[in-house]
């Protein structure tokens, strides 16, 4: 039997990867390797005149982007293994960190039978705070943090891009780690990840426990989202009274009769009103050089500006067709009482549906999301100021990917154990 484990790391930058590394490397005993590190030994190698050391974030997401397109996607996870097997580690414990494009997960998992994936999430608040000395030192700003940010989320939608948000969606386990005023030593810190990431390993490990009620019912939201036909991002949500019934079901797709967009319209029709409006541009609102052509993923070839976030408002998200995962959740109950239930969703609401969920009388929120809307989480705290209960909590523990594979073998064992005492008591 295999007994290797073989953890990725994923996150938004400044959330802790590095440091849930170093826990797992000093308190666990895995050898740790990291994608960035890789990233930064090809800047060197390619002859920069700055010094990695000097490089800008945003200057090496354009190097792994240039290495994913020009190589593979998964090219910084295939380089970092070679190191693996170089160093004679194939078969040891290991760690993967800076995992930034879900290419890379693949090639992992299809390299390690055991191979598990961490997310670890932080609010930007407490990221920034983390990043800012590191931005100022270079002069610069939240606004260059925000950018780079936005970039690793995969704003631009390229598939060779930085794609945190959907490595989030793929991992095994969810950890959280925001800054809590009570722990501030670096001591300190590593002490309360370490407790956290007794259960993940231990799971991975093959110990058993039984699901948690969180754990079950976002794993029933993620079971939803399959149900969406969307080519962009599949959601789900699930609302369960106080009693624990789950009431309502929702995943995200185009309303009746409507089919699926990649059906009825042969594209996401969001993509095809972007289109529509980048077609428009003639000039460059960076640099105002002229464009000629100018074609996805709409970045200027004088300045290298993407012009698509600065010109298409809020990405088209408010021309998308389709019924939000909370939304239909919410038609779906029309007879229900939805005060004090509590819903499950696999990402963040949006604006629209944070009205609609302090509308229904929705007490409380789970979500999976490295990327929380900030109108949304405006709103939600606007409503308890004005005497709301509302309550946003992220989520934590196994997430639906590893659900079964970490939880059936609890049944099992449970199904053996009383076996044994039934025999036990034949005569």
């Amino acid at each position: 039997m295999n007994k290797q484990i073989v953890i990725g790391v994923t996150g938004s930058f400044g959330s802790g990867c590095t440091t849930i590394s170093e826990v797992l490397t000093e308190d666990f005993g895995f050898i740790r390797y990291s994608l960035s590190d890789t990233l930064k030994e090809k800047w060197s190698d390619g002859g920069k005149e700055k010094s990695v050391e000097t490089a800008l974030r945003h200057e090496l997401q354009d190097l792994g982007n240039q290495l994913r397109r020009e190589k593979s996607h998964g090219f910084l996870a295939e380089e970092t293994f070679s190191k693996v097997v170089k160093d004679g580690k194939r078969k040891e414990n290991l760690i993967f960190d800076s995992i930034r494009n879900t290419a890379e997960i693949t090639f992992f998992r299809a390299e390690f039978p055991n191979f598990y994936v961490i997310a670890v999430d932080c609010t930007e608040g407490d990221r920034w705070e983390r990043g800012r000395e590191k931005y100022e030192k270079k002069n610069m700003a939240y606004a260059d943090f925000s950018r780079d940010d936005q970039r690793d989320k995969n704003e631009e939608g390229i598939p060779y891009g930085q794609q945190v948000a959907l490595c989030v969606d793929e991992a095994d386990y969810l950890v959280r780690n925001d800054n809590d005023p009570m722990i501030t030593t670096e001591t300190a810190i590593k002490r309360t990840l370490s407790d956290k990431l007794y259960d993940p390993i231990n799971l991975f490990k093959g110990e058993l426990r039984p699901p948690t009620p969180q754990e079950a019912y976002m794993s029933t939201a993620y079971s939803a989202s399959l149900m969406s036909q969307c080519i962009k991002r599949q959601v789900g949500a699930v609302i369960v009274d106080k009693l624990g019934a789950v009431v309502s079901i929702g995943y995200n797709e185009n309303p009746m009769p409507i089919k699926p967009c990649y059906l009825q319209f042969g594209d996401c029709y969001r993509e095809i009103v972007a289109e529509n409006v980048m077609g428009t541009v003639k000039n460059c609102p960076f640099c105002n050089k002229q464009l000629d052509g100018l074609s996805y993923p709409y970045v200027c070839p004088h300045c290298g500006e993407n012009i698509y976030r600065k010109i298409v408002r809020d990405r088209a998200i408010s021309r998308c067709t389709a019924l939000h995962a909370e939304e239909r959740a919410i038609i779906n109950a029309p007879r229900i009482d939805l005060n004090d239930s509590t819903l499950y969703v696999t990402t963040f609401p949006c604006f629209n549906c944070a009205q609609k969920i302090l509308d229904a009388g929705i007490e409380t929120v789970y979500y999976v999301e490295s990327y929380p809307d900030v109108d949304s989480i405006h709103l939600f705290e606007l409503s308890k100021k004005m005497g709301g209960t509302i309550r946003i909590l992220k989520f934590e523990g196994v997430k639906a990917r590893a659900y079964f594979k970490l939880f059936d073998g609890w049944r099992k064992r449970k199904e053996a154990e009383m076996l044994q005492r039934r025999v036990r008591k034949l005569p």
